[in-house]
């Protein structure tokens, strides 16, 4: 599992349009994309789920890195000590 933190003060991305999850698997399984909402959900795959893997590698690149993201939950945590 990987944390990243995504600064309230971030530029634009795809997520602030609405979440989705997404999980990918190795060699030809496609990855699969599950998006929830009032009325159910739909789940999409292979060329479908194309242009969610686009936005969530787009999301990563704005999001703190994973080192980052770390020492931000640490000060955080103890910010909360005190």
């Amino acid at each position: 599992m990987t944390i990243q933190l995504m600064p309230l003060d971030s530029t634009a991305h795809p997520g602030v349009v609405g979440g989705f999850s997404m999980v990918g698997f190795p060699g030809p399984a496609p990855d699969v994309v599950l998006l929830e909402n009032l009325s159910g959900e739909t789940y999409l795959e292979g060329e479908e789920a194309s242009p969610f893997a686009k936005a969530f590698e787009r999301i990563r690149a704005t999001a703190l890195s994973t080192e980052d993201s770390a020492a931000r939950i640490a000060e955080m945590e103890e910010g909360h000590r005190r």
